[in-house]
């Protein structure tokens, strides 16, 4: 009997795709393209496999020849569907996928209302983290202000409203240590901005770090913050709630879905560096065993909702649904 053969395209060898491809493979024999490796996609014979999934909406599926009737399973990144400048793109490329995954409910009602698409063929399933690896080891203590942020310097995730909201606290004199882990484009500028600035003993940036060194800067670390103004589930909020830090991340509808205010994390105003730091020196005001039910509860969240070995399951039923 034939092996089902199902075409990955994705922009770069990101997180999410290697995730994704690893869970094709359990079914299908893959093949993955890249539009980063700036190939010719003229020469792919997609006419040879029985499946496409593609990821993001945009870009990856504009590829695609219109005229092929393969099934193809979209992906969203939550960036596709909250981008403006992206929507008359991502309209007509709904239209042409057989069946949608999103990580978030948030991001199923926007693709719903606004481009009007069919809810049955949309499965809603967050990519999850590795449980195994980041839940929580020991209950912490929560007496040392130590900050962690994960996310990468790229405009979206607004790292330096994170950096304004510190300048504050370090102004109003409340003690504090924040790490930054991740690279990107606005980094070098922030570096160079913290140097010069009286804050710099209390601020530091580690660059890129893999799924482990980030575990134990977890083990090291009290406190999540992300200040990004657009995301679906973050894998990286995912991570911290599971390894029991207490997670202060903007009033996002797709962070609500994870954050309950005051009850498995804390939420501040979007956009706002004065909110955020408002929050945080909150937040470094309650007693440690109030903080620690408030963790108990977010590594629950991270348990019911955020383990990827389940949550992939379902990601193949999708797929295999799609040629059945």
């Amino acid at each position: 009997m034939r092996v089902s053969k199902a075409l990955y395209i994705g922009e770069t060898r990101g997180v999410h795709d290697l995730r994704f491809l690893d869970a094709i493979k359990e079914k299908y024999e893959v093949d993955a393209w890249f539009t980063s490796d700036l190939i010719n996609f003229e020469s792919i014979d997609f006419e040879s496999y029985d499946l496409i999934v593609a990821a993001p909406l945009t870009g990856t599926i504009s590829i695609i020849p219109k005229n092929l009737t393969i099934p193809i399973v979209g992906i969203s990144l939550a960036y596709d569907v909250n981008s403006e400048s992206l929507s008359s793109d991502l309209r007509v490329n709904l239209q042409r996928c057989k069946l949608i995954v999103c990580d978030c409910k948030y991001i199923e009602d926007k693709i719903i209302i606004e481009h009007s698409f069919d809810q049955e063929k949309i499965s809603v399933i967050p990519f999850g983290c590795d449980l195994d690896l980041f839940q929580s080891e020991s209950q912490k203590r929560y007496t040392e202000p130590n900050i962690l942020v994960t996310r990468n310097w790229f405009p979206t995730h607004s790292n330096k409203i994170v950096i304004e909201a510190l300048q504050l606290l370090y102004e109003q004199g409340l003690d504090f240590n924040c790490t930054f882990v991740g690279n990107g484009p606005e980094l070098q500028e922030i570096i160079e901005k913290v140097s010069n600035s009286p804050m710099n003993s209390k601020i530091f940036f580690v660059g890129s770090k893999s799924p482990k060194e980030i575990r134990k800067l977890m083990n090291e670390s009290n406190f999540y913050v992300s200040a990004s103004r657009s995301d679906g589930s973050s894998v990286s909020l995912m991570e911290a709630l599971a390894a029991g830090l207490i997670c202060i991340v903007s009033d996002f509808p797709s962070n609500r879905e994870w954050v309950d205010h005051q009850k498995s994390g804390f939420l501040f105003q979007n956009g706002s560096a004065e909110s955020l730091s408002n929050t945080i020196r909150e937040v470094l005001g309650i007693k440690p065993e109030v903080l620690s039910s408030i963790s108990q509860v977010g590594i629950e969240v991270a348990k019911s909702k955020a383990n990827w070995r389940k949550n992939r399951v379902d990601f193949i039923r999708v797929l295999v649904s799609a040629i059945e």
